[in-house]
């Protein structure tokens, strides 16, 4: 996966040079799923509780996030919310940032709605370790 950061291009070869903004509002989950991407040991792990400070970091972080994990049902602007934001804002250079769902939604309906964002991926709450590093490579991969 080639990415274009400020400062040039960054090839991202291994889970451990992947940047990820995990977007989660319930305090709990977020700290845990944070706990597990940094023993994973990602290059950088930002976090947001919602839509809002999910684009406030990518604005002036952008080129740090390679992956973004979110989660659905948020208050202020939910993950579906923020996938329409950054899939249709004309030149916006994050349109195409990779976005694995968070969620603990299993219809059908939810699902279709998430991947008419082009989602890179999908997981259900609780989220283990090795759910983590098999989306995070797996998104990786289908990128390069």
């Amino acid at each position: 996966m080639m990415l274009e950061a400020g400062n040039g291009t960054r090839r991202v070869r291994t889970i451990h040079d992947l940047g990820v903004l995990l977007i989660e509002d319930d305090d709990f989950t977020r700290r845990l799923i944070s706990r597990l991407l940094h023993d994973i040991r990602l290059r950088v792990v930002f976090e947001a509780a919602d839509g809002v400070q999910a684009l406030d970091i990518l604005r002036k972080n952008g080129d740090d996030v390679d992956i973004a994990i979110c989660d659905l049902e948020m208050p202020r602007m939910g993950g579906l919310d923020l996938l329409h934001a950054l899939r249709t804002a004309t030149g916006n250079p994050l349109a195409e940032l990779p976005v694995i769902v968070l969620t603990s939604h299993r219809e059908a309906e939810v699902v279709k709605r998430a991947i008419a964002y082009g989602i890179s991926g999908y997981l259900v709450k609780p989220v283990s370790k090795a759910d983590l590093i098999k989306r995070l490579t797996f998104t990786l991969q289908k990128g390069q």
